[in-house]
């Protein structure tokens, strides 16, 4: 037995370096693979947004056996006032060899939506009823500014791509009817006003 275990001392010896070996390299193997995967650069994506939304919504009815006077009228106020702004800067989206580039998207918003429905059933008159009045004001001075640089260095770099928007939006819907069995005065009237001022810009700078 003795003489059977000193001729494999040897063939142990061999294994256990080998293994120590590998021991000792896995931890430098696993530092390379992250190196590797940091070459993939995944690039700059900015969105950037200000949004400003209003909505409205009226429902009014009169049934009446007599008269229907200054009743059921609907009135809706919307007014929307933005200074902000949104800024943004991109550099070496694109560096590495699979870059994604810079990509930017940059959004000011504002909308306004008003329903109004109005009814009116009188057996005698209506007077000053059943109107629909609507106001929507709008005002940005705000702007959209983004720099963008070095997007596609190397050979997939995917460059740069700039998106910038400025949008007023107003909408307004308005449903009036009268029934009267003698007379309909000032009444089921639709009136709207909508007014949209922008001072704002769009600057983009690529390189």
């Amino acid at each position: 037995m003795m003489f059977t275990l000193n001729n494999k001392k040897p063939l142990i010896i061999a294994v256990v370096a080998v293994v120590t070996f590998a021991l000792f390299l896995s931890p430098t193997l696993a530092v390379n693979d992250v190196m590797a995967k940091e070459k993939k650069n995944k690039g700059n994506d900015a969105d950037q947004d200000i949004d400003q939304g209003q909505s409205s919504r009226q429902n009014a009815q009169c049934v009446s056996g007599e008269d229907v006077i200054a009743s059921c009228n609907n009135l809706s106020f919307q007014d929307q006032d933005n200074e902000g702004n949104n800024a943004a800067g991109q550099q070496n989206g694109g560096d590495n060899k699979k870059g994604k580039g810079n990509d930017g998207e940059q959004e000011i918003e504002q909308d306004q939506d008003n329903k109004q429905n109005s009814q009116c059933v009188a057996g005698g008159s209506i007077a000053a009823s059943c109107n629909n009045l609507s106001f929507q004001d709008q005002d940005n001075e705000g702007n959209n500014a983004a720099g963008q640089q070095n997007g596609g260095d190397n050979k997939k770099g995917k460059g740069n791509n700039g998106e910038q928007e400025i949008e007023q939006d107003q909408d307004n819907k308005q449903n009036a009817q009268c029934v009267s069995g003698e007379d309909a005065i000032v009444s089921c009237n639709d009136l709207s006003f909508q007014e949209q001022v922008n001072s704002g810009n769009n600057a983009l700078g690529q390189d």
